[in-house]
């Protein structure tokens, strides 16, 4: 057998070379093709020359437009590497910036929450400091560790660290810190958006490990990265004496039918096996034993297959089958992933022939990525907002770098936190004395809103002491003494330091006046909010929250393959009745049709036939055929194909073996769902319609979101059905178009029930009445003594502050209350009258993510992560997906 070694090392030495086999010279008419294109693609990019003085430029080989990083930084000094280098070296490695003072410093990037990222950060030393050392440091996302950064030694001191993310705010702080090895340093800076579909995770970000093109022909060129990536991943051969290559001059479709958009360039060639029936192996050496891996396989028969010939091929791990049988297709790439994080510390991969197969395995390329579990809260938005205005109000010098409470081991000089369990970091004292402040009271300390001590003494503030300090309900310590303050003290503030709930110091500020004594004879007893002791207990308390525990496999489970196929095929009446053995078995009737039982070559498919008399069920049915041939998602159902014939007209669709949600949250079924469970199900419907608002061209809305029309798969993974009332949505005409009203009563939005108004927002709606079902129980409209709807019933309840009299009982009370309560707000927040105060369905599924999150974490603190009885675990542990081309 070939054997490839996919260790660190190796990749290591790979990566060490990676500047140097950029310099390719790009194939003239390709590049020419790829260049024009591209340049109309960088609008989402983010390039960041590190180091660079206030210009701009557009690098040669690549195109790529480069911008100074002196608008996203205050801090650390320009620096050049040595001449010598430079010829090594494209134009954004040239340059760096170095941070000989304070230990964090960082770069603050605005981002758009919600985007799925690769973000690259880039170091080049060369010897820009003429010490021929290379030093250690940390590379920090946020609050959070994300790479230690370390070299071989100073000839090939290069490194490139990748991550892919999904921020949460409207911005990400890049940090270096200084641990004590040397000054650190950056030389680039890159922000790619992927599509939010691809590299799916349950949890996490993921860090690159390894990325190879294992099909290039070591006599071609050494690098690929922008132009021929759309995403500007740095592919990197990886040639093997027992492997040959494969290869064609035909286009390879991997961009309008595969979420992972692998460069044609690149799946235009792939590896197999010199010996025919040899087996194409890798593995790789985790530094860390406890670390998870995704892995991605990208595939595409390059060879046109004669009548008499056949690749088929499986896939195995540590000697277990990992993906059962299939058969690359040609021309178009097919991505084989693993849904879920893999561990273990075992990583054998063997991609084998089958027994029948005339032709022996291929890969065109593969990725390896790290799981990053990013634990550490941010601080509180609003608290992150005032303390920046503040920052830049009084032009403050301090070592205010990055996050201000998180990590506690970089605090900002003068602020203290609080760290409350499963919440955001809070600043609850604010220190600016001494520090050269001029001008009046900053109007956004009002927006420090849990601030208990303020202390301002010893600067040069003039004006007069606002009264919003008075405002402030947690505030119990102001020192304003040695300023140059004026007019009269508030009435609140003398009022409280009277009651003995406020100390006030107002000392030598000879313009100020008031009935405030500056003698400092009584002794003021200060409520103390929270004691050393329970803050240490809620730090433990954040400390010990995971985020990403897996979900277990359900015994049995087979791999997930990814709805997303090559054609949709229009089937002939004869053969619908062959396929559903003459209408045979009943699923389900509806307004418009009755849906069947059926089966295509051993694999089971639901098959709904439109009634002849129907004229609006026609309309839907070529609405629904419509959006469903050009686009794709794992959360959507997907069409299998159509039949079109006289009066017989019918959709066939992938079978969703576990019916619909509805089924699942009446009292009747035996069958209980657990809250992780739940999150999951929202969190799959949420994902879908996200891709219909955000990723189709033209946006679509669903209209008729409800609970029957989520689907369930065997392995409870949800899917939105019925497109028949989806509408396109285009962004350029405004904000909603006027429509007939269309859906189902209990879920419409009421400005469309009313007015005919629809825009994304109304499916907003109706997702926030389905979040409201799959919590409570019950349906859209409550059978009590009234017929009440569910947003009003659970408004009823709220005020009382009991979520258990809200939570299906059911559940048991076996749930993280945070969980439920953040899901219930959502759900709330969701339901708004007004849909200008609705969430968008992204920020829904950031929502809904930290709510499985936080559940996930006391599963596995509670060692109960598989329910007992009859209720069930969502996702199978080693499921697998895999991508098939279709029409987006």
């Amino acid at each position: 057998m070939s054997s490839l070694n996919l260790c660190l090392a190796s990749q290591s030495l790979m990566m060490s070379r990676t500047i140097k086999q950029f310099l390719f010279t790009l194939h003239l008419g390709l590049s020419l093709l790829l260049l024009v294109h591209a340049q109309d693609d960088q609008s989402e990019f983010m390039s960041i020359d590190c180091g660079l003085q206030k210009v701009t430029y557009t690098e040669t080989t690549t195109k790529i437009r480069y911008i100074s990083d002196a608008s996203f930084i205050d801090t650390g000094e320009s620096k050049s590497v040595l001449n010598k280098f430079r010829d090594d070296y494209q134009q954004p490695y040239w340059s760096l910036r170095s941070f000989p003072e304070g230990t964090r410093n960082c770069y603050n990037i605005n981002v758009t929450s919600g985007i799925k990222y690769l973000i690259r950060a880039s170091f080049v030393y060369g010897n820009y400091d003429g010490q021929e050392k290379v030093p250690e440091f940390e590379l920090h996302l946020g609050a959070n560790l994300w790479e230690s950064i370390r070299f071989e030694n100073a000839s090939v001191a290069e490194a490139h660290k990748e991550l892919i993310h999904v921020p949460l705010r409207s911005y990400i702080h890049v940090c270096l810190v200084n641990t004590g090895s040397g000054v650190p340093f950056i030389s680039a800076i890159e922000l790619r958006p992927l599509i939010n579909a691809s590299y799916p995770t349950q949890v996490g970000s993921l860090a690159l490990e390894m990325r190879f093109d294992t099909g290039r022909v070591p006599t071609d060129l050494e690098g690929y990265r922008y132009p021929f990536d759309v995403h500007d991943r740095f592919w990197n051969a990886y040639d093997r004496d027992d492997w040959t290559q494969l290869s064609t001059s035909q286009t390879i479709d991997s961009g309008s039918s595969n979420d992972y958009q692998p460069p044609p360039i690149v799946m235009r060639t792939a590896a197999t096996p010199r010996r025919a029936n040899a087996s194409l192996d890798f593995f790789w050496l985790p530094a860390d034993d406890k670390a998870s891996y995704y892995v991605y396989m990208h595939f595409a028969e390059v060879e046109n297959l004669r009548a008499n010939q056949s690749r088929l091929q499986y896939i195995t791990r540590n000697g277990q089958v990992f993906y059962e049988l299939f058969a690359p297709d040609y021309l178009y790439t097919n991505t084989i992933f693993s849904r879920a994080a893999l561990s273990g510390g075992q990583y054998n991969f063997s991609i084998r022939k089958a027994e029948n197969s005339t032709l022996p395995p291929i890969l065109n390329a593969i990725e390896i990525y790290t799981l990053k579990e990013f634990l550490e809260l941010e601080t509180n938005q609003e608290d992150i907002d005032a303390i920046n205005i503040i920052k830049s109000t009084y032009k403050i010098k301090k070592n205010w770098q990055g996050d201000p409470c998180a990590p506690q081991a970089y605090l900002w000089e003068g602020v203290k936190c609080s760290y409350p369990q499963n919440e955001s970091p809070r600043i609850i004292s604010l220190d600016l004395s001494s520090s050269g402040l001029t001008g009046e009271i900053a109007p956004s300390i009002s927006n420090l809103t849990v601030i208990q001590t303020l202390d301002l003494s010893n600067n040069n503030l003039t004006g007069p002491i606002p009264d919003f300090l008075s405002q402030l309900p947690d505030l119990n310590v102001i020192n304003l003494e040695k300023n140059k303050l004026t007019g009269s003290v508030p009435g609140a503030l003398i009022e409280r330091r009277k009651n003995g709930f406020l100390s006030l110091s107002l000392c030598a500020n000879p313009n100020l006046s008031g009935n405030v004594s500056c003698k400092k004879k009584r002794n003021f007893v200060i409520p103390v909010v929270a004691s050393v002791a329970g803050i240490s207990i809620l730090l433990l308390s954040v400390a010990t929250l995971c985020w990403g525990i897996k979900r277990k496999r359900q015994p049995g489970a087979n791999p997930i393959i990814a709805p997303v196929e090559a054609t949709k095929r229009q089937f002939t009446y004869s053969e619908i009745l062959q396929i559903t053995n003459n209408l045979k078995r009943i699923l389900g009737k509806g307004g418009f049709g009755t849906v069947y039982h059926g089966c295509i070559d051993k694999t089971q498919v639901a098959v709904k036939m439109l009634s002849p008399s129907s004229v609006q069920g026609l309309q839907q049915f070529h609405a629904e055929v419509n959006l469903l041939m050009r686009v794709h998602h794992i959360n959507l159902t997907s069409l299998v194909g159509y039949c079109n014939e006289e009066n017989h007209i019918g959709l066939v669709y992938e079978y969703m073996e576990n019916g619909n949600l509805q089924a699942y949250l009446s009292d009747s079924t035996p069958v209980v769902l657990t809250w992780e469970g739940r999150l999951q199900i929202a969190t799959d419907a949420a994902q879908g319609l996200e891709y219909l608002h955000y990723c189709c061209s033209p946006p679509m809305i669903h209209r008729d979101v409800k609970s029957t029309n989520i689907l369930l798969n065997e392995y409870f993974q949800a899917k939105l059905s019925d497109f028949g009332l989806s509408r396109n949505f285009p962004v350029e005409d405004g904000t909603h178009i006027l429509t007939g009203v269309a859906g189902t009563p209990g879920y419409l939005a009421p400005e469309y029930n009313m007015s005919n108004r629809l825009n994304e927002k109304s499916d907003v709606y109706s997702f926030g009445v389905v979040l409201l079902e799959i919590i409570v129980g019950r349906p859209a409209f409550i059978n009590t003594h009234e017929r009440i709807h569910i947003s009003k019933w659970v408004g009823l309840l709220l005020p009382k502050g009991d979520i258990y009299s809200i939570v299906d009982p059911r559940l048991e009370r076996r749930f993280n209350v945070s969980s439920v309560w953040k899901a219930v707000e959502l759900a709330m927040a969701c339901v708004s009258k007004n849909p200008i105060n609705r969430p968008s369905m992204s920020q829904v599924l950031v929502e809904l993510k930290e709510c499985l999150a936080t559940e996930l974490a006391r599963t596995k603190q509670s060692g109960n992560h598989t329910e007992i009885g009859n209720s069930i675990e969502m996702m199978s542990q080693n499921s697998i997906a895999m991508l098939r081309p279709s029409v987006r």
